[in-house]
């Protein structure tokens, strides 16, 4: 299947891409997804430490079931003032 995945801040720096689709198995979770991005922009392998991911526009949990055509996202975190 595949999921569309939007990349923030540092990720969108770092693998030089804003938005991409890639291909994942049918069973895919949130950290499978991640662990393809990362296995295409090793420079990512942050990701599963620090971000958080999200699915169609809201946080879920790394063990969560991605669907075909999913939106899937890793926040990084952030800070403010």
């Amino acid at each position: 299947m595949t999921v569309r995945v939007v990349l923030f801040g540092r990720a969108a720096d770092q693998a030089g891409e804003r938005e991409l689709d890639l291909a994942v198995p049918d069973a895919a979770t949130m950290r499978t997804v991640a662990e393809s991005l990362v296995a295409c922009f090793p420079q990512l392998a942050w990701i599963t430490a620090i971000g958080r991911p999200a699915r169609n526009l809201e946080y879920t949990s790394w063990d969560q079931a991605a669907t075909d055509g999913d939106e899937v996202s890793f926040i990084p975190p952030v800070s403010g003032g």
